[in-house]
């Protein structure tokens, strides 16, 4: 058999595939084995696309083909969980997303490979479409608890995480008329060289960028899911306007004179122990007085120390990195949109200026 781009594509994925989630599957966290058992999964696909094409098997392949579609929205919503989810775990009930997939092993046996037909295609691509918007509530559920519990900024950044999303999206979207020509006789010779580089694409976006920046996401405890969904519900202190002032009043002076700001890592729950008051009236009081959620509040005292630091250098070689790290960011894409969101300026510019 000549060997054609479609082969060829076909190959890549497969050996990239198999040997991406062979590596994954020796890492002992729950999220890479995840990952790898969605990378393993379009292998296998790709493996019985290309046997079936060199006439392998018959039309065994072709038969299961409808199956898989039923687990990639599972392990997606899973692998989003694993990520965002710090004490996430599979627990017995969570068998119950595999039903779908078991009624299409039973209706491939029970029928003799019949059942992948066209509704069953559609109430695939319904299931993954269904289990990628669970997935990116997921991620926005976790952002909001980020932004109420956290001041690390890197923590937020999920958006390789939403572009593999949109890849699968566009897969599925040229799969989809892809089977719609060939059921309506059209050509359709380009459509699946397409959702193959897409496939290719997908699968070094989840690999390369998710294992890159596994170390940032620890993920969320229910303890800080918890307050932001308080917060959400009830933004009111019931505190006396003295106390209310005198509460502002210890958390600025305790700010000003620590610089506590400053530790890259510095959660709401350690401020509000460093303050001796409850983590939720803290949160409140962040909340409800400067209408900020706690990383932009930090924020707001780290850019400010950041121009102070610009206005009166300690020397003149002193780098603009040099007052990033020393001001509580980690990342230099981050304090440069933060830096410019409440200055107008750039820090380049910012220092310039004068």
């Amino acid at each position: 058999m000549a060997l054609t781009i479609d082969n060829t594509l076909h190959v890549i994925i497969i050996f990239q595939g198999f040997l991406l989630a062979i590596f994954l599957f020796t890492h002992q966290r729950l999220r890479d084995r995840l990952l790898g058992g969605i990378l393993i999964l379009l292998a296998a696909q790709m493996l019985g696309l290309f046997l079936t094409n060199l006439q392998v098997g018959g039309s065994f392949f072709d038969n299961i083909n409808c199956m898989y579609g039923f687990l990639y929205g599972v392990l997606f919503f899973f692998y989003t969980r694993s990520i965002t989810r710090r004490d996430f775990a599979l627990r017995p009930l969570d068998g119950l997303h595999l039903i779908p997939f078991g009624l299409s092993v039973v209706g491939i046996v029970a029928i003799g490979g019949a059942f992948c037909q066209p509704k069953v295609y559609f109430a695939y691509v319904l299931s993954i479409s269904i289990y990628i918007l669970f997935s990116f509530f997921e991620i926005r559920r976790y952002k909001r608890v980020v932004r109420n519990n956290y001041s690390r900024l890197e923590m937020l950044n999920l958006d390789w995480l939403q572009w593999a999303f949109l890849l699968f999206t566009f897969i599925i979207l040229a799969d989809f008329f892809s089977f719609a020509f060939f059921i309506l006789g059209l050509p359709n010779e380009w459509q699946g060289s397409l959702v193959l580089v897409l496939i290719l694409a997908f699968i070094n976006t989840l690999y390369f960028k998710g294992l890159r920046q596994a170390e940032i996401f620890s993920g969320v405890s229910r303890e800080d899911a918890a307050l932001s969904t308080q917060l959400e519900s009830n933004r009111q202190l019931d505190l006396s306007e003295s106390e209310y002032k005198e509460l502002i009043n210890q958390l600025e002076r305790h700010l000003r004179e620590t610089e506590g700001y400053c530790d890259p890592n510095l959660t709401i729950g350690e401020l509000a122990d460093q303050l001796n008051v409850p983590k939720r009236r803290l949160s409140q009081l962040i909340n409800a007085h400067y209408g900020q959620n706690f990383v932009d509040f930090i924020n707001t005292y780290r850019i400010e120390k950041a121009k102070e630091r610009f206005r009166n250098p300690r020397d003149e070689k002193e780098t603009i990195l040099e007052v990033m790290y020393e001001v509580g960011f980690n990342s230099k894409s981050s304090f440069n949109t933060v830096f410019k969101k409440k200055t107008g300026l750039t820090p380049s510019q910012y220092k310039d200026r004068d």
